[in-house]
């Protein structure tokens, strides 16, 4: 018969060989998580370092400091609205309603 002698690197190529015949299984699974993703927010015009009220003196009459406070008060819920806007715009972005 047939005598056949098999060489250690001969049997090596044939089990690469035929490992690599078979193909790979993929599977791909969906995984549902929040990942943090930072969200730098620039600082608006509307909120500045001075308000109104910052410039009146204590020697002002009482109608200038009225006035000076009610600007005050719609400078700061501008840049209220602005900040809001601005962090609902980083929420909407990671995906959250």
């Amino acid at each position: 018969m047939w005598e056949v002698a098999v060489r250690p690197s001969s049997l090596i190529l044939v089990l690469a060989l035929v490992g690599c015949a078979g193909k790979p299984v993929v599977e791909t699974h969906v995984v549902e998580k929040l990942v943090p993703v930072p969200c730098e927010v620039t600082l608006p015009a509307e909120c500045k370092d001075a308000y109104a009220v910052d410039k009146v003196s204590i020697k002002d009459d009482a109608l200038t400091i009225n006035r000076a406070l009610r600007s005050e008060i719609e400078e700061r819920s501008a840049c209220e609205v602005m900040l809001r806007a601005a962090v609902r715009g980083c929420n909407h972005s990671l995906g959250d309603k």
